[in-house]
């Protein structure tokens, strides 16, 4: 069997991870967001919050899932909307709830925050149940205030500074910090601030867009601004030994030019083990398709009628799954597709040709990978040749 044809063959990972919608609205208004400023505006007709029988019966599912796979353990990720929105009280409701109705298997709890209402008492119910957050946030408060405002269009900068200096208290359950890329930021001193604040970890994301709607700054399709934005910082970044702080980007390209198999999402070809609850329980695909179109998400399946198990026949989910399939031919003939990956897959879409189409980042990603595998080439083969020397 040749490596493409295994690559075709139809995958049946289960679902580790479930991100689950606990709250549709948001205390913040950030103008970038792909759930309310983008094509699909599903959230509008969602409940407030995820209910307490919705999170019975989403405990019921993962339970047998987990069972029918064989999995000892299951990853909960708090997502919204804002999930502090629901307080305390209504959060510890929830978690006793899930848990109760998760016997076999073991629940890790994590979440994603923008870190506004990230206060003691919730430090100490994360200390309880053991809840990491990652925290969003994207740079000093001159990045921070470019976009990530609250309704009134006032900063979050101070109350998201508070929030840090909980979890540096705490950074076991800090699961580092997500930023938007913002070209008119300059990178080296969004880094040098992040690194003050010694995150476990930071994620650089590229601003969620595609062929139809191209992210600031990407003026035609062979410009590369966001690698010259990001190799600054890998520069700085690789010359430190060891690294003070994971940048997954950076380490995930390292890691799949060196051989490994996993990745984040964005990377490589593995299929994709997680799936999205939705607020009211509909059982829905990876939640950036939102930026694409409507219904992009949408399963047609719930936690009510239908198992986990259901939602891995779906074709969307299968897309996901069997990554080479997906594949532009453009993408098949590529020597970098297996640290690529093809490019993260709503960045990919086009009206013309769905997701068939390497991704709008390509010259972005094939400048960022080339360039970050020649310098960690030329290590491997300066140490080479002093390991040989030495002999």
């Amino acid at each position: 069997m040749s490596e493409a044809e295994s690559f075709e063959e139809p995958y049946k990972e289960p679902f580790k991870s479930y991100i689950c919608k606990v709250a549709s609205r948001c205390n913040l208004d950030c103008d970038y967001c792909y759930v309310y400023h983008h094509a699909d505006q599903s959230w509008r007709g969602q409940p407030h919050r995820m209910s307490l029988e919705t999170a019975a019966r989403l405990g019921q599912r993962i339970n047998e899932h987990a069972l029918a796979h064989g999995l000892p353990q299951a990853d909960v990720i708090l997502h919204g909307g804002e999930p502090l929105l629901l307080g305390v009280d209504y959060l510890r409701q929830l978690f006793e709830t899930v848990t109760r109705h998760t016997p076999d298997v073991r629940i890790r709890w994590n979440g994603q925050t923008n870190g506004v209402l990230y206060t003691e008492q919730v430090l100490a119910f994360c200390q309880e149940w053991d809840l990491s957050f990652g925290l969003s946030m994207d740079g000093p408060r001159s990045v921070q205030d470019l976009h990530r405002l609250d309704h009134a269009g006032r900063s979050s900068f101070e109350a998201v500074e508070r929030s840090i200096a909980l979890l540096r208290t705490a950074p076991r359950l800090w699961g580092g910090i997500l930023a938007v890329v913002d070209l008119a930021a300059d990178p080296l001193e969004t880094y040098s601030y992040f690194r003050s604040l010694d995150p476990p970890s930071v994620d650089f994301l590229l601003p969620l867009g595609h062929h139809d709607r191209r992210p600031p700054g990407k003026d035609s399709p062979d410009a590369t601004p966001y690698a010259d934005w990001l190799l600054p910082i890998f520069d700085v970044w690789y010359a430190e030994k060891p690294q003070p702080i994971r940048i997954r980007r950076f380490r995930d390209i390292i890691a799949l030019f060196l051989g490994a198999t996993q990745s984040s999402e964005e990377w490589g070809l593995q299929p994709v083990d997680f799936v999205v609850v939705e607020t009211n329980g509909e059982i829905q695909a990876v939640d950036t398709l939102k930026v694409t179109h409507p219904g992009a998400c949408d399963l047609g399946m719930n936690v009510f009628e239908h198992s986990f198990d259901d939602a891995l026949t779906s074709p969307k989910v299968r897309a996901r799954q069997d990554a080479w399939a997906t594949l532009s031919d453009t993408c098949r003939a590529c020597d970098l597709v297996r640290i690529c990956g093809g490019g993260y897959f709503p960045q990919r879409y086009s009206r013309r040709n769905g997701f068939a189409n390497p991704s709008v980042y390509c010259a972005d990603l094939m400048k960022l990978i080339r360039t970050i595998v020649g310098t960690v080439r030329t290590d491997l083969q300066r140490v080479a040749r002093r390991e040989g020397g030495a002999r």
